[in-house]
């Protein structure tokens, strides 16, 4: 008991002596958490943006809290969190200024999740996906021009992996599934040099088929359209064999 006493005294003591803390108004705990983030201390500025948010729902200054927590996570390399953060804002503040910030940051933690070309595209569906719903929703946001880079790099991804795989089944000798990719990627991503690839292959395809009419008629609008193409040399050298061959089959 006189342990105790002791210690109640000290505790007593300590607490009279102990100054009350200072509770922030929502815009000084913004500029703190905003602070911290400016000093790049991401997990601390994540806790107070946090505090913030928890202890003053609705304040005017929320909003942009939001956005700057979903950027914590953001630079923290948890994209997932990131975007879901993001989601938050634009579904309980979709007219904030920081609405078509936070669209393109969704679209920005899919891209950074987007693997290599080889691997699973999910993430790369996704990221088009937002940086398509920012140009629809948000066509003046100054952003709007990265995201149809990003688009365009990302459906090269995306072509590459389906014109890869068609040149997989073309060295195995499998051709029918291998005009199917070719074409595939001639129809879905005409923009891209890989679409120009799958043009050529698919001639060489239909060569190894014995559609030597189909063939060189590929090979002849191959020429054509890519005449400066790195493959024309290529072109030029199968319409020869072609022609060659269907002559000696015609003699």
């Amino acid at each position: 008991m006189k342990y105790l006493a002791v210690f109640i005294l000290i505790f007593i003591i300590l607490s009279c002596g102990s100054k009350p803390q200072k509770v922030l108004s929502p815009s000084e705990q913004f500029q703190y958490a905003k602070n911290l983030y400016e000093k790049k201390k991401y997990y601390k500025a994540q806790i107070a943006f946090e505090n913030l948010i928890f202890t003053y729902p609705g304040n005017t200054v929320i909003d942009t809290a939001q956005y700057y927590l979903g950027m914590c996570y953001f630079n923290q390399k948890e994209y997932g969190i990131a975007a879901g953060e993001f989601k938050r804002l634009l579904s309980a503040y979709h007219k904030s200024e920081y609405a078509d910030d936070a669209q393109y940051q969704i679209a920005m933690c899919h891209y950074k999740m987007s693997p290599k070309y080889q691997l699973d595209p999910s993430q790369t569906y996704y990221a088009i996906d937002e940086f398509r719903l920012l140009i629809a929703n948000y066509p003046v946001s100054s952003f709007r021009d990265d995201a149809v880079a990003k688009i365009k790099e990302l459906e090269d991804k995306l072509a590459k992996k389906k014109f890869m795989a068609g040149k997989m089944y073309l060295k195995m000798g499998d051709y029918e599934p291998a005009l199917t990719y070719f074409s595939f990627v001639r129809d879905n991503y005409p923009a891209t040099d890989w679409a120009v690839r799958a043009f050529y292959y698919t001639g060489e395809v239909q060569e190894c088929l014995e559609k030597y009419d189909e063939a060189l008629q590929t090979f002849e609008n191959f020429l054509v359209g890519f005449s400066e193409h790195e493959f024309a040399p290529k072109a030029k050298k199968e319409i020869d064999k072609i022609t060659k061959k269907m002559a000696s089959d015609d003699s």
